[in-house]
């Protein structure tokens, strides 16, 4: 005959308290997953809407879903009610890639350099030259834009794609620094120590030991940039115009004094939240490494 054997380590009581906590966190997790997931899951079922879903009252859940608003958005196609999109999407498109991908590229050369400097290097001041660049992610962006509005009037920067990548370096640079100096600051000294001793140069010592320690953590401070990048509006919205046309900023052209036109704004919106999301998925792991690399040091 088979004894039940009790496990009388533990009280009860604690067994019950723990069991207790456990469905409560994963209740809230699942409601954290629910609010967060929800806006995005409703611009995608606007986007799949006719107008007249769109505008139902109350909410229509159940529906017919068309593909009208797509190919407004990218093809320009108009709808059978005449409607069509009021701005260029692809160019739009096409301007964020290279504004947003030469930004970060810029600013995680000069960014993991200045990082580098301030973790590793004798710096003068250092606390006060990284509390400077920290000083830019609390200044309201509309600070920098009539200064720099009246400089790229003059230099001919203003609506150049090299005018936004320009200033987008206000935006990703600090982020860099201040993220990747903690990465830096968790390699042991001793690595360079040794790389010197043997004869590299400062140089080498970077490409050798400090960019492969601290990938996990330049790859998640590169999409982070890259996000920031591409979803700014205020630098693309005073400083651009057509011609530099961003797709973030794109997106609040299908609003005009007559109407709105809310299915095809809410496709260009999915549109452009699109190479974010495969990009987050791509390198996931390298995220979730990055953001916790040298959280806890010894």
């Amino acid at each position: 005959m088979a004894v039940a054997v009790t496990d009388f380590s533990r009280p009860v009581g604690n067994r019950a308290q723990q069991q207790t906590k456990s469905v409560v966190m994963h209740a809230l997790i699942v409601a954290y997953f629910v609010v967060a997931v929800f806006p995005f899951a409703w611009i995608v079922m606007m986007s799949l809407k006719q107008p007249a879903d769109v505008v139902a009252d109350p909410p229509v859940i159940l529906f017919t879903p068309t593909l009208e608003n797509y190919e407004a958005v990218l093809l320009g196609r108009r709808s059978e009610r005449g409607e069509q999109a009021r701005t260029d999407i692809p160019r739009a498109f096409r301007n964020s890639v290279v504004i947003a991908v030469a930004s970060v590229a810029v600013a995680m050369l000069v960014g993991n350099l200045g990082a580098y400097a301030l973790a590793k290097l004798k710096v003068p001041a250092r606390e006060w030259v990284a509390f400077f660049f920290l000083s830019f992610r609390f200044a309201p962006a509309l600070a920098f834009i009539i200064p720099t509005f009246v400089v790229f009037r003059t230099v001919g920067l203003y609506n150049t794609h090299l005018g936004l990548i320009i200033v987008n370096q206000l935006i990703a640079i600090p982020l860099i620094v201040w993220t990747m100096r903690s990465y830096y600051e968790g390699i042991p000294h001793e690595l360079f120590e040794s790389a010197w001793i043997d004869g590299a140069d400062i140089w080498q010592a970077i490409r050798n030991i400090a960019l492969p320690l601290a990938a996990p953590g330049i790859a998640a401070t590169a999409i982070l940039s890259f996000i920031a990048c591409w979803n700014n509006l205020t630098f693309p919205l005073l400083l651009g115009a057509r011609e530099t046309q961003t797709a973030t900023l794109a997106t609040i052209t299908f609003i005009s004094y007559e109407q709105v036109l809310w299915g095809q704004m809410a496709a260009a919106a999915v549109v452009t939240i699109v190479p974010e999301l495969i990009l987050a998925v791509l390198v996931m792991g390298y995220i979730v490494r990055g953001l916790t690399y040298g959280a806890v040091k010894e």
